[in-house]
């Protein structure tokens, strides 16, 4: 044999193999990628059959999405509850850093939360923002699933951040029973964000009449001012809101 002829049988074996190889790779991937979608439409059958094949539980998609927070998301409680007797791991976070926790607190499935809490997913995990999952719970007014998220050691103190606190979330977006809810959990009114907003100016800055009743009632500082130099009677001033204005400035003195 030629050293040409056997050059030639070895690249031909090489790229049979490189083939063969690439093959196996391609056809893993669309089984994962088949695994991801079943488990977004709800289709359990298919989502157990693929992990029967062997399709590994945690495999991800190009946002690091995996099966279990596609079901997680779409609110598919079986197949969650498939995924995670499977292994799958309930605190992978995505390239967001978004948890399976979060993304159950943004819509409040509770028994999806209380699944996942109960396989030990981390409840003060942060997202890259410096988010956690009571926050998303708070910023969608979600007071059940709040009150299940601190019962399971969820911290109402931490900021994202931009210095945010949960209840300077809820006042934003005029969450009343949520406001309450954090205060009772020994929230801190006064607390500032970066740029020195607190519950009080937000909410009064952004019209949520309820919201600044309940914080007035709770010592809120009508004296704090944001990076602006405003107050949050200013605010009321400034955006025509004259039934908070007149709440502020007839607020009596906190002890």
């Amino acid at each position: 044999m030629s050293h040409i002829t056997a050059l030639r049988s070895i690249l031909i074996v090489f790229l049979s193999t490189y083939l063969i190889l690439s093959a196996g790779w391609v056809c893993a991937g669309k089984l994962s990628d088949q695994l991801i979608g079943a488990a977004e439409l709800g289709e359990i059958d298919k989502v157990k059959g693929l992990l029967d094949q062997g399709v590994p539980a945690d495999a991800t998609d190009r946002d690091g999405w995996t099966a279990l927070m596609k079901a997680t998301y779409e609110g598919h409680k079986q197949i969650v509850e498939e995924l995670i007797a499977r292994g799958a791991n309930v605190d992978i976070r995505e390239n967001a850093g978004w948890t399976t926790l979060m993304m159950a607190a943004q819509f409040g499935y509770r028994d999806i939360m209380n699944i996942l809490l109960t396989s030990g997913a981390k409840v003060n995990v942060r997202n890259n923002t410096a988010a956690t999952a009571l926050m998303f719970a708070v910023i969608n007014g979600h007071q059940k699933a709040l009150q299940d998220l601190q019962a399971a050691g969820g911290d109402v103190h931490v900021v994202d951040k931009k210095g945010r606190s949960a209840l300077m979330f809820a006042a934003a977006n005029g969450h009343d029973g949520v406001v309450q809810q954090l205060i009772s959990f020994g929230a801190d009114v006064n607390t500032k964000d970066n740029v020195n907003n607190t519950p009080l100016i937000l909410s009064a800055k952004l019209g949520h009449e309820g919201v600044v009743r309940i914080l007035l009632s709770n010592c809120a500082d009508v004296r704090a001012a944001d990076s602006k130099g405003k107050t949050a009677s200013k605010w009321a001033v400034e955006k025509q809101y004259s039934q908070i204005f007149q709440m502020l400035v007839t607020a009596p003195p906190c002890n």
